[in-house]
C-alpha cells in the first residue's frame, strides 16, 4: 500500500503520514517498535538453527548452502527481510537507528559469550550488508538519512516538550500523579510555546516517572534490568542453541525499546507493551526451562 499509494489504516484510508508505512497503527513510530521486537525474536530464530560445526571443505558449505535454501530457514530469512523493507518504510528515525544499534551491540555480547563464533559472524555480517545496504537502499533507507541529518534541537518539536515534561517530573517524583492522567497534568506545565496537544510524553522514561512516581517506577525499570542480565546469563551458562537464540532476540528488543524509549511512547500503546512483557517472559524461560534430557529424566 505505501508503495502504491493507495494507503488504508484498519479499513480506512489514512490521512496522516502518508507515503510511509504505518501498519494498522496511527504513529509510524509504534509500527517501527513493533517490527524491531519481532525482528529481534526472529534473528533469535535464526541463531537456533545455525550449525554448531563449521564446514571442512568447499563441497560440505555448498551442500549446508542449498539445504538452507530448501529448508525452512529460507522462509525465516525472506520473512526477516519483509519486515526489514517494513521498517525502512516506516522512515522512522529511531526505529531504525535503535533496530542497528541494538542488532550490533547484541551481536558483541553473543559473539564474545560464545567465543567468536564463525558461524554466528557471518550471520551478523550477512543481517547488516543484506538488509542494510541492499534491501535498504533499494526501499529507501536514505529518506531515514536524509531525516537523521535535518534533524536539530531548533526543529525537533519533542526536545521542547521534554523541558516542561521535566518540570513536571519535579513536581510527581515520588509518588506520581497518576496511571494515564499525563495529558491532563501536562496542560498546566506547558509553554505558549507549544500549540499542539500531547497526550503522551514522546518518552517512555519521563512519562513513567510523572504518572507512577520514582516508587511505582522502580519496580518496573528493575524487571527489565533483571531480565536483561538474565539473558546475558542465558548466553553463558546454556548449551541449548534454541535458548542461547531466544535469549539473543530478548537482549536485542531490551536494548532497542530502551533506545527508542528516549524519544517515543511505545511502552503505552497496547500492542507493544504485552508484546515487551512476552520478550521479558521469554527471557526468563530462556534460562530455567529444563532441557529435554532433564525432563525425561524426572
Amino acid at each position: 500500500m505505501t508503495l502504491s499509494g493507495n494507503e488504508y489504516l484498519f479499513l480506512m484510508p489514512k490521512d496522516a503520514y502518508l507515503g510511509t508505512a504505518t501498519g494498522t497503527y496511527i504513529n509510524r513510530n509504534h509500527l517501527a517498535g513493533y517490527l524491531v521486537i519481532c525482528l529481534s525474536l526472529g534473528i533469535g530464530l535464526m541463531l537456533s538453527n545455525l550449525n554448531q560445526t563449521p564446514a571442512n571443505s568447499l563441497k560440505e558449505l555448498t551442500r549446508r548452502t542449498l539445504s538452507a535454501f530448501l529448508s525452512k530457514k529460507i522462509i525465516i530469512r525472506v520473512a526477516l527481510a519483509i519486515m526489514v523493507i517494513g521498517l525502512v518504510l516506516t522512515h522512522s528515525r529511531m526505529g531504525n537507528s535503535s533496530f542497528f544499534i541494538a542488532l550490533t551491540a547484541s551481536s558483541f555480547v553473543y559473539l564474545i559469550t560464545q567465543r567468536f563464533s564463525k558461524q554466528a559472524l557471518t550471520l551478523f555480517i550477512s543481517l547488516l550488508v543484506i538488509d542494510l545496504f541492499i534491501v535498504g537502499a533499494f526501499f529507501g533507507v536514505d529518506k531515514v538519512v536524509d531525516r537523521l541529518n535535518e534533524t536539530t534541537v531548533l526543529n525537533e518539536s519533542r526536545v521542547d516538550v521534554n523541558v516542561y515534561n521535566l518540570e513536571a517530573t519535579k513536581d510527581n517524583l515520588w509518588l506520581g500523579s497518576g496511571a494515564g492522567s499525563f495529558e491532563t497534568v501536562f496542560t498546566r506545565y506547558r509553554g505558549g510555546d507549544i500549540r499542539a496537544f500531547y497526550d503522551h510524553a514522546h518518552n517512555d522514561y519521563l512519562e513513567f516517572i510523572i504518572e507512577r512516581g520514582l516508587i511505582g517506577t522502580f519496580p518496573l525499570f528493575l524487571l527489565v534490568i533483571l531480565s536483561f542480565f538474565t539473558a546475558i546469563l542465558t548466553l553463558i551458562r546454556r548449551k541449548s542453541l534454541l535458548m542461547k537464540g531466544t535469549a539473543f532476540g530478548c537482549l536485542m528488543s531490551i536494548i532497542a525499546l530502551a533506545i527508542h524509549s528516549t524519544v517515543d511512547f511505545n511502552l503505552f500503546i497496547p500492542a507493544n507493551a504485552a508484546s515487551f512483557m512476552l520478550v521479558l517472559a521469554l527471557a526468563w524461560i530462556s534460562l530455567h526451562l529444563p532441557s529435554r534430557t532433564k525432563i525425561r529424566r524426572g
